[in-house]
């Protein structure tokens, strides 16, 4: 494609969304902006004025009650209105006392809206900031698209919005920015906005057509997304509000076609039912959720009523769903039916959220039953959550009984067909009649909206001749040949042996899902075995549910674990011994939700508060949403949608340090596997797998060799300043290339630095990311205003996080040090030792990093056990600092008063005034060339020592 300019691309952008219906407008500045606004407000709301134009006073006031305080949240919401009311719209008082209303968006029809377009508007208070392309609708700029050359990464543009929020869309009227568009011509992408610290590059958003075809060009995707009917109904209707979070959610594409053909079927073919066949874990809440408020919008439609199984109450998409709904539309956990049938007799609400299991109580209660008459010839929409349940198809004929014009429409990621179907020979196409949309896992992994997997089968029997599967084995008892301590001393062995490199050093959590509660016990009781023996060592539980009067009772009398209940008991003392909680299974709910809450919130820098393993049997297997959750282990039978959901649990996005889900199997599931992939990815089974470890290796090897090849040693990286931005430029590609494979490579239970030596060892390796963050901290010291084609780089520096030690968890190791007993000492420093060696440090850590192992040498050895050990390390600095600085005036003939106020100077600007500093070198008797060296490592000197001898 021919070469296209920032500027070419800008305007043809504008000249299509003329075409598109857009009205181009001259906005210079933010006062013009509010100008802009100004005029539209009075012509908008002429009759409500009386024709009378906002004076100075009241249109500050109508910035004030607009902006004000508010958050990007608070705005949005005030945008669109309210589902009675979908106008955005303010109350103010006039000059002469009276209130008037003034609307200035219609959510509900978008040919009540102006669409204009502006080009290059400045924004110039303390940052000088010019946008591209701004869309406005009414005269607010609803949409910001920033656009890039061909060849400059997406990356780029989206740093670049994530410092327009931060240094100049705050306290005017692009607090009212809904989406960023951006592109580089061949790439586009769209996102919500957020409070800064909560963009995520990983919700940019691929559009695509109703088949999930992508649509990237910026030609075709402004045809398509930035029509002005579309666009207006991406701020207007698909967009949710998280109110637990506070954050604006846009849909992704999927979503908005499968609730679009819900809706259509809802209002044009109310005879027929439907379902949605969406990947588990690609947000089909955000879709169940939309379809039901938007219907229960419709006239038409008497009741939506949303129903989900009781034992679906805790998951993560409930509270979701929860999150989402207004506080009269709260989820009510409960079993009673007589909240339910007031519910659905009253006027206040339309949409419901039941359970299948209330709902069941109120039609088989013949006081209820002759309530719900009125709704036998009425049009009620049932949505059914995760409908391949079976109990939706016993449900179905109970619930059809009352409501006879009931529409029925399901969401599954794993629907029932011929090959999985139950006893009951039905399957979702049976229930449902039609699959309405469908966006399937290979769709998903496309996407990045989720992981795909890598899947490892360990054997656990050695030369008994048998099958580890779990086909029947002829002559042997098979559970008892699985159950047996050695093998599961093997397995618990080859987990501990394994669990620190595959989570990324604790960076992620695992899930181990084993057969029985009895195993679950057996399986805790070794690992809590080992793991008094370790040094550095993990934390283990579990959690499972137990029947009244179990099978095994009988052969555990007399046993610590008698029944399962009291397993179970005894596993939370232990728990409530380590994280110092209060539980039993008296209060089992109150357990649970602190085991979520620490599976969710794992922190690598807080080891001893997180769960590394929780073993489980059916929990957490389906409906459990955790980005931190990376492994699942596993030692028992699995199959169909049980094996998908459960392998599922492991691939949510989180950064590019998680490349996919890893699964551990203890057992032979490899033609259980393949067959599910099969079924789940409609016969295409290519993208459900990453790639086998010997693929991934050689493309490791051929990075490292082209590496190799330009840099010889990361020594010779610091030549490449002299031969321009560049040979800089190649190297960051070079270099980044090579982390891309190696931050995939690690991930596989095969690697192993010691076999690959001969291609580059650990060593070496830590040192070329030493040298590429030298690289981006010299980058940033030059940059200034200086333009650089190494501004079109992103350095992707999460990369480099894969292994990575921060400061502050090293200080909580270092805090965490027994001054009481010298053995148990020496063990401490050892393991942050260790965890400093053996992994590649952050920035901060870099430079700490001598000075810590001296103090862990020098100073803990001597400390006694009443020291304090922070303030220790603070005295140790500031000594370590006063000799650096010694030593730097004595070489460089500065003054040590004279180096002390640049620190101060840096600490309060954030810079050096290095003319200042070049009078006081050629006072000094520098020459011209000389101090502009001393000037450079001066400058570096104040900012390396502000940071290493700090904490």
């Amino acid at each position: 494609m021919d070469y296209e300019s920032e500027a070419q691309l800008e305007e043809n952008l504008i000249q299509q969304l003329v075409g598109l219906g857009y009205e181009q407008v001259k906005i210079d500045d933010i006062d013009s902006l509010e100008d802009h606004f100004r005029q539209k407000l009075n012509q908008i709301n002429a009759d409500n004025l009386k024709d009378q134009k906002l004076s100075n006073k009241e249109f500050e006031r109508v910035k004030n009650e607009m902006i004000g305080t508010r958050s990007i949240f608070e705005t949005g919401k005030l945008l669109r209105g309210s589902e009675l009311q979908p106008y955005g719209k303010i109350n103010i008082t006039r000059d002469n006392g009276e209130n008037v209303y003034l609307t200035f968006f219609d959510a509900k029809n978008y040919q009540n809206n102006d669409f204009e377009v502006a080009h290059q508007i400045k924004n110039e208070s303390r940052y000088k900031n010019r946008y591209d392309v701004t869309l406005l609708i009414n005269g607010l700029p609803l949409v910001q698209i920033e656009l890039k050359r061909r060849n400059v990464e997406l990356s780029q543009a989206f740093n670049q919005i994530i410092r327009y929020r931060e240094e100049a869309m705050k306290n005017n009227l692009f607090k009212y920015v809904q989406l960023f568009v951006i592109s580089n011509g061949v790439d586009t992408r769209y996102f919500s906005n957020q409070e800064v610290g909560n963009f995520n590059s990983n919700f940019m958003f691929v559009w695509t057509n109703e088949k999930n075809k992508w649509i990237n060009e910026i030609d075709e995707f402004s045809a398509s997304f930035l029509n002005p009917q579309r666009l207006h109904s991406m701020i207007a209707r698909y967009t949710i509000f998280d109110n637990a979070h506070k954050s604006m959610l846009v849909m992704r594409p999927y979503q908005v076609y499968a609730t679009e053909a819900i809706l259509e079927q809802a209002l044009n073919h109310p005879e027929k039912n439907g379902f949605v066949w969406h990947t588990t874990g690609s947000g089909k809440t955000i879709t169940s959720f939309k379809a039901a408020q938007l219907m229960s919008q419709q006239e038409s439609i008497e009741k939506v009523i949303f129903m989900i199984d009781r034992r679906d109450l805790d998951t993560q998409s409930i509270k979701n769903f929860n999150s989402y709904l207004s506080d009269a539309n709260q989820i009510d956990m409960t079993d009673s039916s007589f909240k339910l049938v007031k519910q659905l007799n009253s006027n206040d609400s339309k949409l419901i959220v039941t359970t299948i299991q209330k709902m069941s109580n109120a039609i088989k209660n013949e006081q209820h039953s002759r309530e719900l008459e009125q709704f036998h010839d009425k049009h009620v929409v049932f949505i059914e959550d995760e409908c391949h349940r079976t109990q939706f198809g016993e449900m179905r004929i109970a619930v059809n009984k009352w409501f006879k014009n009931a529409q029925h429409f399901g969401f599954t990621g794993t629907p029932i067909f011929e090959e999985n179907m139950g006893q009951n020979k039905r399957t979702t196409e049976n229930l449902y009649d039609e699959c309405l949309h469908k966006y399937l896992i290979k769709d998903a992994i496309r996407d990045k909206n989720v992981l795909p997997f890598n899947v490892q089968y360990i054997a656990t029997f050695k030369d008994k001749g048998i099958d580890y599967g779990d086909e029947k084995v002829e002559g042997i008892d098979t559970q008892e040949v699985f159950e047996t301590e050695e093998r599961m001393r093997r397995v618990v062995e080859h987990i501990l042996l394994n669990h620190r490199k595959l989570s990324g050093n604790g960076m992620y959590n695992a899930i181990f899902t084993v057969s029985s509660t009895e195993m679950a016990l057996k399986y805790y009781a070794l690992f809590k075995e080992y793991i008094d023996k370790m040094d550095d060592p993990i934390n283990v539980t579990t959690i499972f549910t137990w029947q009244a009067n179990e099978d095994s009772n009988e052969a555990n009398q007399n046993s610590e674990n008698s029944t399962s209940r009291h397993g179970l008991d005894n596993v939370i003392k232990d728990y409530n011994g380590l994280f110092g909680t209060n539980f039993d299974t008296s209060n089992f709910d109150d357990y649970f939700a602190d085991v979520t809450n620490r599976m969710v919130n794992h922190q690598k820098d807080t080891p001893k508060q997180n769960i590394d393993i929780l073993i489980v049997v059916n929990m957490f297997l389906t409906g459990f949403d955790s980005k931190r959750l990376s492994m699942l282990y596993v030692d028992k039978k699995l199959q169909w949608h049980g094996l998908v959901q459960a392998y599922s649990r492991t691939n949510r996005v989180e950064k590019d340090t998680k490349p996919f889900g890893n699964i551990i199997s203890y057992r032979n599931l490899k033609k259980a596997t393949d067959n599910a992939v099969q079924l789940f990815s409609a016969g295409d089974m290519g993208s459900f797998l990453v790639e086998p470890y010997e693929n991934v290796l050689e493309r490791f090897k051929q990075a490292v060799l082209a590496l190799k090849n330009y840099v010889a040693k990361p020594e010779d990286v610091d030549g490449l300043y002299d031969q321009g931005d560049e040979a800089v430029k190649k190297f960051i590609e070079l270099a980044r290339d090579v982390f891309r494979k190696q931050n995939q490579l690690r991930f596989y239970e095969e690697f192993d630095w010691n076999k690959i030596s001969d291609v580059i060892d650990e060593g070496t390796f830590q040192r070329f990311q030493g040298k590429y963050l030298d690289v981006k901290d010299e980058f940033k010291r030059e940059q200034g205003d200086k333009e650089s084609i190494i501004d079109d780089i992103d350095f992707e520096l999460s990369l480099l996080a894969v292994d990575q030690i921060d400061v502050r968890y090293i200080l909580n190791l270092i805090q965490s040090i027994d001054l009481t007993s010298k053995e148990q000492q020496a063990k401490d420093v050892e393991v942050i030792k260790k965890a400093m060696e053996n992994t590649a440090n952050t920035d901060g850590l870099r430079l700490k990093a001598a000075l810590i192992r001296k103090f862990l040498e020098d100073v803990i050895p001597i400390l006694g056990p009443n020291d304090n050990i922070g303030n220790s390390l603070n005295e140790f600095l500031a000594k370590e600092r006063e000799k650096a600085v010694d030593g730097f005036s004595k070489e460089t003939k500065l003054s040590e008063s004279q180096i002390d106020e640049m620190f101060n100077e840096y600490k309060r600007s954030g810079g050096i005034d290095s003319e200042k500093l070049t009078t006081e070198l050629n006072d000094l008797g520098y020459g011209f060339l000389q101090s502009r060296k001393v000037v450079r490592r001066t400058i570096n000197f104040v900012k390396e020592t502000s940071k290493k001898y700090t904490i």
